[in-house]
């Protein structure tokens, strides 16, 4: 018998030592709320704090120095009701932030490696938010804010040293998504109004190719507008701003050092950027105020330092350039008015050309190929035509 008494003493001994030191703390107040914590390893930390009605919270930590802190109430302590937030955290020193101020929220965190960081904060009623991130020393803040309702936030980050912002405000039903693969990504996403729709892709994706050192700013300032952001390989930059109404904007960059800046001021505006797909230090300005323009700039190919600016002031015009097989070309663009069209094709080497159409409908067309041609093209006034053809 003294010997039955002491084994079992020893396996009590091992259940104890198994989850030495983790720490929990449960406190509901209200009908029909659940809890349920699971730790396992060293020291780990959870506080989950519910007050209102059919809240629930899972959590679940696997290691060493991990801390979540879940808290489904709100900002006077008063009641959230029907809110979900489930945090999930393998590894060492993971930490995890859920504020669940309002109704029917729902959040997800995944974490697992070593100092990974996740922050969510959703007020309001009916936003989901999902984080999760894979590697060592990634952070994500999820912000939507304001009493606002139905937002969706997506963050995946699987690499090392990545940063995510998400921020929806002042609005309803944004949705964003955020894909960073690979290591030292930032990415950064404000949308304030109503059904804006974001996509940051940097690694990953359509490509089983990851991005260095990519940042990523997206601005939508109004209803129904949408940006695709996609970047692969090095140190590339994106920045959109949308201000206004149903703008939609591309840019992809897939290459070293190049970088894209769309501006879209307006409604129903248009924008397509692509820059690298071997080649690399590429730059694209894009401006945009007024309705309904279009803007396309292509920068691939085998190309190299090339630099595009487009600057359209006014209503449905129309601006397409192509740079293509070939380095240190320049085009600038300048539409002043409405309803004008310009096209420029280079394709060789250090070629210059500058349109400038002031007025309305007025069309040009430039095409250089081969290399060190010069063009300058400028319409004052309505209804002017211009083609200029340079090779050798």
């Amino acid at each position: 018998m003294k010997k039955v008494m002491l084994s079992a003493a020893a396996i009590m001994c091992g259940a104890l030592m198994f989850g030495q030191g983790n720490t929990s703390s449960v406190s509901q107040t209200g009908a029909g709320n659940g809890s349920l914590v699971t730790q396992i390893g060293l020291t780990n930390n959870s506080d989950v704090d519910q007050v209102g009605n059919s809240n629930g919270s899972t959590v679940s930590q696997d290691g060493t120095d991990n801390n979540s802190d879940v808290d489904q109430l709100t900002f006077s302590l008063g009641a959230s009701d029907d809110n979900t937030s489930t945090v999930t955290q393998t590894g060492i020193s993971n930490d995890s932030f859920v504020w669940n101020d309002g109704d029917d929220h729902e959040s997800t965190v995944t974490q697992t490696g070593d100092d990974n960081y996740s922050y969510v904060n959703q007020w309001g009623t009916n936003s989901t938010s999902n984080v999760d991130q894979n590697g060592d020393d990634n952070t994500s803040f999820v912000w939507q804010h304001q009493i606002t309702n139905d937002h969706i936030s997506d963050v995946f980050q699987d690499g090392d040293d990545n940063y995510s912002d998400v921020f929806q405000v002042g609005g309803d039903a944004n949705n964003s998504t955020v894909l960073q693969q690979g290591d030292d990504n930032n990415s950064n996403v404000d949308q304030i109004g109503n059904m804006n729709n974001s996509q940051v892709y940097q690694g990953g994706f359509f490509e089983a190719t990851n991005s260095t050192n990519g940042i990523s700013t997206v601005l939508q300032s109004g209803d129904n507008n949408i940006s695709v952001v996609g970047q692969w390989l090095d140190a590339n930059i994106s920045n959109v701003n949308q201000s206004g109404n149903s703008n939609q904007s591309y840019a992809y960059q897939r290459g070293n050092d190049n970088n894209s800046d769309v501006d879209q001021i307006g409604d129903g505006n248009w924008s397509y950027v692509a820059q690298g797909y071997t080649g690399d230090d590429n730059t694209s300005v894009v401006l945009t105020t007024g309705d309904n323009n279009f803007s396309r700039v292509e920068q691939y190919f085998n190309s190299d330092d090339n630099d595009s600016d487009v600057n359209q002031l006014g209503d449905f015009n129309d601006s397409f350039v192509k740079q293509h097989d070939g380095m240190l070309n320049t085009s600038d663009v300048d539409q002043l008015g409405d309803g004008n069209d310009s096209s420029v094709d280079q394709g060789g080497d250090m070629h210059m050309s500058t349109v400038l159409q002031d007025g309305d409908l007025n069309n040009s067309s430039v095409s250089q190929h081969g290399n060190n041609h010069v063009s300058g093209v400028s319409q004052l006034g309505n209804g002017n035509g211009s083609v200029v053809i340079q090779s050798n």
